[in-house]
């Protein structure tokens, strides 16, 4: 008679069973702590939204900023399938950070950001607005300029193209009428298709230089009647200035250096005299 084996089978029976036990065991025991913890997420006044405050947007109702925040197009700014279920009443649903397909939705936002009190049962929602920088309107090829009505000094922009108001870091975040003058800077494109809100005004490779064109301008404090792009191709710019001459710039290279030299030609006689300043080649300047 053979006990070994029979002994054998038994202690490994008894062993399988004892791994089963203790793995049915482990699986229940942290299936009861998984939703415990849910529970207690859900349930606790600790985690529970009291208030929710919009800051640093006084040109957008609160509403409207809350309502960006969660849109979420992206999917991915709730904590997954648990923020979801746990709702807006829930902390544990706010994003700790606001991705930017979100400020995607709001071009006139540059930055949303989200904190959480959870003493206060507070969420804090600080947004900051773009600051106006002047105004780029997309002209049609060969339009010589915007019309106006004989009846009203507003600018009749509607078949002529459309304008946008472009902040610091050349994006386009809010619809404009054009306009006149040397208070604001009015850039009249009649190179580019109209590349639309959240876009910036030139691509990547001249967007930077033409900011820095523009931050000349404004720091020389001569005036300027327009800005002319009239060919991307050529990768220059005109300022037509209220004194007289044509200011042209290149948008290949900054135009940070080109400050010392039109200060000085600016305070000059006979500055209102000249036809053009030429700033088109680097490290040099030629004006008649």
């Amino acid at each position: 008679m053979q006990i070994a084996p029979y002994v054998s089978e038994k202690r490994k029976r008894r062993k399988r069973m004892r791994r089963w036990v203790f793995s049915a065991l482990a699986v229940f025991v942290l299936y009861f702590i998984f939703f415990g913890v849910a529970w207690f997420m859900m349930r606790a006044p600790f985690f529970s939204v009291a208030r929710v405050a919009v800051t640093g947007a006084p040109d957008m109702a609160a509403a409207d900023v809350i309502a960006i925040v969660q849109a979420d197009p992206s999917g991915t700014m709730t904590t997954g399938w648990l923020g979801a279920m746990l709702g807006w009443k829930n902390m544990f649903a706010w994003p700790d950070r606001v991705p930017s397909s979100t400020l995607a939705l709001a071009p006139e936002l540059s930055g949303l950001t989200v904190s959480k009190d959870y003493f206060s049962h507070t969420v804090t929602i600080a947004a900051t607005e773009r600051q106006s920088f002047g105004i780029w309107c997309f002209l049609p090829k060969g339009a010589a300029q915007v019309s106006f009505s004989s009846s009203s000094s507003v600018p009749e922009v509607g078949g002529s193209g459309q304008c946008y108001w472009f902040d610091g870091d050349g994006v386009l975040f809010q619809k404009s009428l054009s306009t006149q003058g040397n208070l604001i800077f009015v850039v009249n494109d009649y190179s580019q298709a109209d590349r639309g809100l959240g876009n910036t005004v030139l691509p990547e490779e001249f967007n930077a230089n033409f900011i820095s064109v523009m931050d000349v301008l404004r720091a020389t404090g001569i005036g300027v009647r327009e800005i002319d792009l009239r060919d991307l191709s050529l990768e220059e710019v005109d300022a037509q200035t209220v004194a007289g001459p044509v200011i042209e710039f290149s948008l290949r290279f900054p135009a940070n250096d080109y400050l010392p030299v039109l200060e000085q030609l600016a305070g000059q006689a006979g500055f209102d005299k000249l036809q053009y300043v030429d700033c088109r080649t680097q490290d040099r300047v030629f004006y008649k």
